[in-house]
């Protein structure tokens, strides 16, 4: 028989069971409720910001003119929101821009954003301003970029804005263009382009600004300060002095430098100031840089002889493979810099130098109707500021003579061909700028087998060229080594067979050639291929080099790119501290597309 006590104690012990039991229920409970919520406002999120990016897509179809309306399902749930919030978002652009009194004044845009909003449980996602961000109390970041494009010296950026009614938003919404056209921001009245080293600033105040902030960082080279948790300020560097020419050869815009389609390359160094090069007497200050990864024969392998710099190889790491260290000899230094930045575009700059010929408006003087060919053998000469409506030509051994300070405008292309065919920019025997020659063409130049274009005198004397430079066969282009020589253009540049891009005597200093084409490309001949004796800057052009070439004073490009290359690179040591432009601040944003698309958002 058990006792009182026994009894008592086993009551006792089934409800403190039945307690802990009940306990452990609610507490697993508890938490597997909690956790299914987190779960289930994390998927949310995640729904909605693909919702979102929908939305972008069709607002962004709607905003340019694709479509006059889209439908966009949005299904926020029950325990959330989405709203339209019309005045969510400011982005101010501020333009300094020459007045016609040849002072500066600022005029500046405000645009109202506006903002498609999703909460719930602090977790926000927007679309706005064209694109898609989300934040919550830690900060906020990009789901989806905005319109935005800068490329060259050209800033453009199509903002689209939300009108409407704010409130609410249901399972869908209906996207609809307003009956206004795009509104043109930039250019306007007082601002045109180019803006010829007007400063630019963007402001966004924005519960989005840091990831504003964080974006404008990624895509441009420019100031981005936060001034506070909902305000960044994007001050873009419009002016820019270029860096000096202290490589022999520089990738400068490119993430490695690969060099399986070398054949050999051999580089060494000389200066100019003593005489043109000559091998015996060569010395060992050659560079060879890039701002990436230095690879040795691309992908492990490749047809890669030798490589043997006379100097120092520069890079941000370098990628070797074993068994091909043999290939690489560099008698100075293995250098590792992760501090070289990508040079700045140069297109500003040109453009700014052709725009100040087409401002001259020389169709108001003397003009050549219908272009000018010259086919008969003599000599003909230019002697006055000259507007050319068509084409030049130059064949069957005639020469082409550009003198006494004219300036030129062909508006059309030139062409230079047959053996013996020559253009000549003939200069004065002073210094007086008033003598400068400068010669615009606005379509391609062509220079074709055994022609020359050659420059003389002790004043600078230019060639603009809007179009493509085809330079092939042996033609060449040539300065003497009193006379400074400066070759622009916006195309792209093609160099073949024997042609020859020199300064006399090797004096780089005095031939320059600027380029802000795409495409550069230099094809020389298995045995006797391309010279070049000058400096190339083009540092936002891929370059590629086949067959064999010789290269004398300094190459800068964005990249390189090589096909069965026998290249020999000589360095002129009378170059190091000098600049492109002469050490002279250029436009690097010049031209400036901003634009307001407005578009309605309202419930399905």
């Amino acid at each position: 028989m058990n006792s009182p006590d026994r009894a008592q104690s086993e009551v006792i012990g089934a409800v403190l069971l039945l307690g802990l039991t009940i306990t452990a229920v609610g507490i697993t409970v508890g938490i597997g409720s909690t956790a299914l919520d987190d779960v289930q406002s994390s998927a949310d999120v995640q729904r909605i910001e693909g919702a979102m990016t929908q939305l972008d897509s069709k607002a962004s179809l709607v905003a340019h003119g694709g479509s006059t309306s889209q439908r966009v399902r949005l299904d926020p749930g029950r325990s959330s929101d989405v709203r339209v919030d019309g005045e969510s978002g400011v982005m101010r652009v501020e333009v300094e821009a020459e007045n016609e009194t040849g002072g500066v004044e600022t005029v500046t845009e405000n645009v109202t954003l506006g903002a498609i909003v999703y909460e719930r449980d602090g977790d926000r996602v927007a679309y706005q301003g064209g694109g898609v961000w989300r934040s919550n109390g830690d900060g906020s970041w990009m789901v989806s970029p905005p319109e935005f494009h800068y490329r060259g010296d050209t800033l453009t950026l199509p903002l689209v804005t939300i009108d409407g009614v704010d409130g609410r938003l249901g399972d869908a919404a209906v996207v609809t263009g307003t009956s206004q056209h795009p509104e043109g921001l930039f250019p306007s009245e007082n601002v045109s382009n180019p803006l010829l080293g007007g400063n630019v600033t963007i402001t966004v105040e924005s519960e989005y600004a840091e990831a504003w902030g964080r974006f404008f960082e990624t895509r441009t080279r420019a100031n981005v300060t936060q001034v506070s948790p909902t305000e960044v300020r994007v001050a873009l560097r419009t002016e820019t002095v270029h860096p000096t020419l202290s490589a022999s050869v520089s990738a400068v815009g490119r993430s490695r430098l690969d060099t399986g389609g070398i054949d050999s390359l051999y580089a060494d160094s000389y200066d100019s100031t003593e005489g043109s090069y000559n091998a015996s007497d060569a010395s060992g200050k050659a560079v060879v840089e890039t701002t990436g990864e230095f690879r040795l024969t691309a992908g492990g392998g490749g047809g890669t002889d030798i490589i043997t710099i006379r100097g120092d190889l520069v890079a941000e790491s370098y990628n070797i493979p074993s068994g091909q260290e043999d290939k690489l000899n560099v008698t100075g230094e293995m250098l590792t810099d992760d501090s070289l930045d990508s040079a700045d575009p140069i297109s500003g700059a040109i453009t700014e130098r052709m725009n100040r010929i087409r401002d001259q408006d020389l169709e108001s003087g003397k003009t050549i109707d219908g272009g000018l060919v010259h086919d008969d053998g003599s000599v003909r000469t230019i002697g006055e500021d000259t507007y050319v409506d068509g084409d030049v030509s130059v064949s069957n051994g005639s020469t082409l003579r550009v003198e006494n300070g004219s300036t030129v405008h062909v508006n059309g292309g030139l062409d230079v061909s047959d053996d013996g065919s020559r253009v000549e920019f003939v200069g004065e025997d002073d210094t007086d700028e008033s003598d400068d020659i400068a010669v615009l063409v606005e379509g391609d130049v062509a220079m074709r087998d055994g022609s020359t274009l050659r420059a003389t005198g002790v004043n600078r004397n230019e060639l603009f060229v809007g179009g493509l430079i085809d330079v092939r066969n042996d033609a060449s282009i040539t300065t003497a080594d009193d006379t400074r020589f400066e070759l622009y253009n916006t195309g792209g540049v093609t160099v073949r067979n024997e042609a020859s891009i020199v300064a006399d005597n090797d004096a780089t200093g005095e031939m320059w050639l600027y380029s802000s084409g795409d495409e550069i490309y230099f094809e020389g001949n298995q045995t006797d291929g391309v010279d070049f004796a000058g400096i190339m800057y083009a540092p936002t052009s891929d370059v590629t080099l086949k067959n064999q070439m010789t290269f004398k004073g300094s190459f800068i490009s964005g990249s390189f790119g090589f096909t069965d290359a026998d290249l020999s690179l000589h360095y002129d040591e009378s170059l190091t501290g000098r600049h492109p432009f002469e050490g002279e601040s250029v436009p690097v944003v010049s031209h400036l597309h901003v634009s307001r698309h407005r578009v309605t958002i309202e419930d399905d």
